[in-house]
């Protein structure tokens, strides 16, 4: 099963995602991650890291480009779940084949907001934790392989204000398309993870 997570910047989309990827047996397959990965020795390392840090998107065709690369790996043969990709309409003519659910998490722009601003992300493992939710045993310190954590630049303020910016005037044709085709389930991602994570099985009928 090919199943697409979408929804604001914090609603969970990784956290739900690592779950599903654990209960069915296939990868998560996250857009930033993907992005975040590219070696310091691509000829666009440096544009991608200013783009990012800025809260901007990639250049779609480099961004889809990654993204074929990354689907087509072996682990992905029985299905994926993806991770942000879907923003606008001209994505799905670069992708292909199509999610068969896509999973809407709902929270609100305020939520989204003080999610991201206290996320701390681990610089070796990329582990994330929340300073007011999920705050590491020691400070600044990553309770899975003692990395140091950050906050990163696109969880700033001003970046995370342009990246909500754009995803709201960006996604709605691409989430009325996958409602017209009846593959659009809608989740309260308010609750905790434990909680939105039933809500997703008991949408998607697992």
């Amino acid at each position: 099963m090919k199943i697409a997570l979408m929804g604001p910047q914090g609603c969970g989309k990784g956290t739900i995602g690592e779950m599903l990827s654990e209960k069915l047996n296939i990868p998560l397959v996250s857009m930033g991650q993907i992005l975040r990965d590219v070696p310091k020795t691509h000829p666009r390392y440096t544009e991608l890291q200013k783009i990012m840090a800025e809260g901007d998107l990639v250049p779609q065709e480099l961004a889809s480009q990654f993204l074929r690369e990354r689907v087509n790996q072996p682990d992905c043969a029985n299905g994926y779940i993806l991770d942000g990709w879907m923003r606008k309409m001209i994505d799905l003519h670069y992708f292909d084949p199509q999610p068969d659910k896509v999973v809407l998490l709902n929270i609100s722009r305020q939520t989204s907001l003080e999610r991201l601003t206290n996320r701390r992300t681990c610089l070796q493992c990329g582990a994330v934790f929340n300073v007011k939710t999920v705050p590491p045993k020691q400070e600044g310190i990553c309770d899975i392989c003692g990395g140091k954590l950050e906050q990163r630049e696109d969880d700033k303020p001003e970046a995370i204000n342009n990246r909500l910016d754009i995803y709201y005037s960006d996604t709605q044709e691409v989430l009325n398309h996958f409602r017209d085709l009846g593959k659009l389930v809608e989740v309260d991602a308010e609750p905790e993870p434990k909680v939105v994570f039933e809500s997703v099985l008991s949408a998607l009928n697992l």
